[in-house]
Protein backbone atom coordinates (compact mmCIF):
# COMPACT_ATOMS: atom_id res chain seq x y z
CA UNK A 1 0.00 0.00 0.00
CA UNK A 2 2.18 2.76 -1.11
CA UNK A 3 1.56 6.11 -1.14
CA UNK A 4 3.19 9.03 -3.20
CA UNK A 5 4.43 11.95 -1.15
CA UNK A 6 1.82 14.35 -3.39
CA UNK A 7 -0.97 12.52 -1.90
CA UNK A 8 -0.13 12.86 1.24
CA UNK A 9 1.19 16.46 1.10
CA UNK A 10 -2.21 17.07 -0.35
CA UNK A 11 -3.91 15.55 2.77
CA UNK A 12 -2.38 17.41 4.95
CA UNK A 13 -3.35 20.45 2.89
CA UNK A 14 -7.02 19.73 3.20
CA UNK A 15 -6.83 18.80 6.86
CA UNK A 16 -5.05 22.26 7.50
CA UNK A 17 -8.25 24.06 5.65
CA UNK A 18 -10.60 21.88 7.53
CA UNK A 19 -8.68 22.85 11.22
CA UNK A 20 -8.69 27.02 10.02
CA UNK A 21 -12.50 26.35 9.21
CA UNK A 22 -12.66 25.06 13.03
CA UNK A 23 -11.31 27.27 14.19
CA UNK A 24 -13.29 29.93 12.95
CA UNK A 25 -16.31 28.26 13.95
CA UNK A 26 -15.07 27.81 17.52
CA UNK A 27 -14.59 31.35 17.54
CA UNK A 28 -18.02 32.51 15.74
CA UNK A 29 -19.71 30.28 18.76
CA UNK A 30 -17.73 31.79 22.10
CA UNK A 31 -18.45 35.22 20.48
CA UNK A 32 -22.61 34.16 20.48
CA UNK A 33 -22.03 32.52 24.18
CA UNK A 34 -21.01 35.98 25.11
CA UNK A 35 -24.11 37.44 24.55
CA UNK A 36 -26.54 34.70 26.07
CA UNK A 37 -28.42 35.47 28.83
CA UNK A 38 -26.83 34.09 32.37
CA UNK A 39 -28.38 31.55 34.53
CA UNK A 40 -30.09 33.94 37.22
CA UNK A 41 -32.09 35.19 33.99
CA UNK A 42 -33.00 32.11 33.06
CA UNK A 43 -36.40 31.40 34.72
CA UNK A 44 -37.00 27.90 35.87
CA UNK A 45 -38.84 25.68 34.04
CA UNK A 46 -40.39 22.64 35.60
CA UNK A 47 -42.40 20.21 33.74
CA UNK A 48 -45.89 19.46 34.09
CA UNK A 49 -46.69 16.49 36.24
CA UNK A 50 -48.95 14.03 34.67
CA UNK A 51 -52.62 13.07 35.96
CA UNK A 52 -54.72 9.74 36.17
CA UNK A 53 -54.58 7.04 38.35
CA UNK A 54 -51.18 5.52 38.03
CA UNK A 55 -49.48 9.15 39.02
CA UNK A 56 -51.28 9.73 41.82
CA UNK A 57 -47.53 9.49 44.24
CA UNK A 58 -46.60 12.63 45.82
CA UNK A 59 -42.80 13.32 44.58
CA UNK A 60 -42.08 13.51 48.62
CA UNK A 61 -43.15 10.04 49.79
CA UNK A 62 -40.96 8.73 45.98
CA UNK A 63 -37.89 10.63 47.50
CA UNK A 64 -38.41 9.44 51.38
CA UNK A 65 -38.42 5.73 49.96
CA UNK A 66 -34.76 3.76 50.52
CA UNK A 67 -34.15 0.59 48.30
CA UNK A 68 -34.24 -1.99 50.77
CA UNK A 69 -31.73 -5.16 50.93
CA UNK A 70 -28.88 -3.77 48.83
CA UNK A 71 -26.77 -6.18 49.55
CA UNK A 72 -29.12 -9.15 49.32
CA UNK A 73 -29.52 -11.24 45.66
CA UNK A 74 -32.02 -9.86 43.51
CA UNK A 75 -33.39 -13.90 43.14
CA UNK A 76 -33.19 -16.81 45.51
CA UNK A 77 -30.18 -19.00 44.57
CA UNK A 78 -30.34 -22.78 44.08
CA UNK A 79 -28.00 -25.80 43.86
CA UNK A 80 -26.98 -26.81 40.76
CA UNK A 81 -29.47 -29.70 39.55
CA UNK A 82 -27.52 -33.01 39.62
CA UNK A 83 -29.59 -34.23 36.27
CA UNK A 84 -27.77 -30.95 34.16
CA UNK A 85 -25.06 -33.26 31.90
CA UNK A 86 -28.32 -35.57 30.73
CA UNK A 87 -30.26 -32.36 29.62
CA UNK A 88 -27.58 -30.57 27.67
CA UNK A 89 -27.00 -33.64 25.94
CA UNK A 90 -30.20 -34.23 25.16
CA UNK A 91 -30.18 -30.48 24.20
CA UNK A 92 -27.08 -31.37 21.46
CA UNK A 93 -28.80 -34.56 20.30
CA UNK A 94 -31.86 -32.33 19.27
CA UNK A 95 -29.73 -29.47 17.96
CA UNK A 96 -27.81 -31.98 15.61
CA UNK A 97 -31.18 -33.59 14.23
CA UNK A 98 -32.64 -30.19 13.63
CA UNK A 99 -29.33 -29.31 11.43
CA UNK A 100 -29.83 -32.72 9.59
CA UNK A 101 -33.72 -31.62 9.09
CA UNK A 102 -32.64 -28.12 8.02
CA UNK A 103 -30.28 -29.49 5.65
CA UNK A 104 -32.47 -32.12 3.95
CA UNK A 105 -35.54 -30.03 3.70
CA UNK A 106 -32.72 -27.28 1.59
CA UNK A 107 -31.70 -29.99 -0.32
CA UNK A 108 -35.05 -31.96 -1.28
CA UNK A 109 -36.39 -27.97 -1.90
CA UNK A 110 -33.69 -27.61 -4.19
CA UNK A 111 -34.48 -30.70 -5.82
CA UNK A 112 -37.96 -30.00 -6.36
CA UNK A 113 -36.81 -26.35 -7.63
CA UNK A 114 -34.62 -28.37 -10.73
CA UNK A 115 -37.21 -30.38 -11.63
CA UNK A 116 -39.82 -28.00 -11.94
CA UNK A 117 -37.52 -25.81 -13.64
CA UNK A 118 -35.72 -28.44 -16.55
CA UNK A 119 -37.91 -31.75 -16.63
CA UNK A 120 -41.66 -30.06 -16.54
CA UNK A 121 -41.48 -27.81 -19.32
CA UNK A 122 -40.44 -31.42 -21.10
CA UNK A 123 -43.07 -33.27 -19.77
CA UNK A 124 -46.05 -31.61 -20.90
Amino acid sequence: MAISLEELKRQREQIQKHLEWLDAKIGEFTTSETELPKAEEVPEVTPPRPEGPLHHIPPETVASQTVPGQDKPNAPTYEPDPDAPEYKAKTANELRRAKVGCLLLFILSVALFLFLLFKLPYLL
